[in-house]
């Protein structure tokens, strides 16, 4: 064969043979330890995976430092107490951030009653109420007044 005669065309087309090859080599040895794990009786060993197992924490080691003649050791700070969370004014009873909402809509009357004084007065979440109007206000039967502003009908 003469390289020299050789054209662009014809390399790309050795070139896809050669992939093509290597794809069906690739299947040919799974296909063969699929047929050894079929005569042998057992599932073909799978590689290890490496690194930690999903859900596991990481682990980390800290060498213990040699101790020094003549000094104490530093004492330890005693661990922070658990912030307070504090609960939302509707925890609890099922029903009761519908029942707070539709009084405040009933006290607000016909000019209606914002979403950010809704939060800021039942201690709830702009969002989650931006929510019960979108699910549950729908069938209580509450209307859009301006953006962010809702009334009963």
């Amino acid at each position: 064969m003469d390289f020299s005669k050789l054209t662009s065309s014809t390399l790309r087309s050795i070139s896809g043979l050669t992939d093509t090859l290597s794809a069906t080599l690739a299947e040919l040895k799974k296909i063969e330890t699929s047929i050894l794990s079929s005569v042998s009786g057992s599932a073909p060993a799978a590689p290890a995976k490496r690194g930690r197992k999903p859900g596991s924490k990481a682990v980390t080691v800290k060498a213990a430092a040699p101790a020094k003649k003549g000094k104490a050791p530093k004492a330890t700070k005693a661990p922070k107490a658990a912030k307070a969370v504090k609960a939302p004014a509707a925890s609890g009873k099922r029903g009761a951030v519908k029942e707070q909402i539709v009084a405040a809509l009933k006290k607000a009357g016909a000019k209606g009653i914002s979403v950010k004084e809704l939060s800021t007065k039942l201690d709830i979440k702009p969002g989650n109420i931006h929510v019960w109007f979108a699910t549950t206000g729908k069938t209580v039967g509450v209307e859009k007044v301006a953006p962010g502003v809702y009334r009963l009908a």
